[in-house]
């Protein structure tokens, strides 16, 4: 993110209330609406997946291939969450002005990749002209974990995944690993997932694209998440 004053790169965990340049000492924004257009590149087919937008984990957007959101959005610092099956990225902007943000999933580096563009007064019209806004699929101030599926998870419990440590819970049609460390969600579809087998105390999940989760399950209920996880994703897999 830059400063729009001095164009000075502001530091990646700046305070998001903070209104003022740390470099130069400018306002950084307004009391204004801006809007934001967000376009999935991809061949228009409804049996491709759509690319889901999470606009500071309470507002929920979905794109379609081939085609675009636009949305407002108050002036200051906002998050961006793009996920495509279990692939996910999230950017960080500082919306002073209006942007035009363009996303497409990469199939050989099996990554989500964006470019993120402000929009000038000459380019307004033409992005912004003849368009309506889009509404979101779900609003929900207290977070969006219950967007997808059931709010009540089957299980819960702590686990490791790698270095994080973090709580992981198995819903009926996915699951949620979330880092103590630093916070972030996780998300997998067990529509996304090809099988699960047992590493040495742990669960190793094959997703697509030869993607592999593993977390480790505590002994008293391994067997039981194990069976658990193979009857979800043998169920989605038909």
């Amino acid at each position: 993110m830059h400063c729009p004053k001095c164009n000075g790169i502001l530091p990646e965990k700046i305070s998001k209330k903070l209104n003022f340049c740390p470099l130069c000492g400018a306002r950084l924004f307004g009391e204004n609406d801006y809007m934001i257009e967000v376009s999935f590149a991809g061949q228009r087919n409804f049996d491709v997946e759509k690319m889901r937008l999470f606009l500071d984990e309470s507002i929920y957007y979905e794109v379609s291939p081939g085609d675009k959101i636009v949305f407002v959005a108050k002036a200051g610092f906002h998050s961006l969450q793009f996920r495509y099956k279990i692939r996910s990225k999230t950017i960080n902007i500082l919306l002073a002005s209006d942007f035009s943000i363009k996303t497409h999933y990469n199939t050989l580096s099996s990554l989500i990749e964006t470019t993120v563009g402000e929009v000038d007064q000459e380019s307004y019209d033409e992005v912004f002209g003849n368009v309506e806004v889009s509404t979101p699929i779900v609003i929900e101030k207290d977070g969006l974990d219950a967007v997808i599926g059931e709010d009540v998870p089957e299980y819960t419990f702590n686990v490791t995944s790698g270095l994080k440590e973090g709580t992981l819970k198995l819903y009926p049609e996915r699951l949620v690993f979330e880092s103590t460390s630093d916070f972030k969600k996780e998300i997998l579809q067990y529509k996304d997932a090809v099988s699960v087998r047992k590493k040495m105390g742990a669960i190793d999940i094959t997703c697509d694209g030869n993607v592999h989760k593993i977390y480790s399950i505590p002994k008293d209920i391994y067997n039981e998440v194990l069976a658990f996880l193979n009857n979800r994703i043998e169920e989605f897999s038909e």
